[in-house]
């Protein structure tokens, strides 16, 4: 499954309709490696 990008916004619904187990990586451009 390729990755996309969520927004506040969506978060919830994307979270709630996915059919397999969601992995989430929150990042910042910030926040360095």
């Amino acid at each position: 499954m390729a990755a996309i990008n969520v927004t506040d916004d969506d978060f919830d619904t994307v979270i709630a309709e996915a059919d397999v187990p969601v992995v989430v990586d929150f990042w910042a451009e910030w926040c360095g490696p």
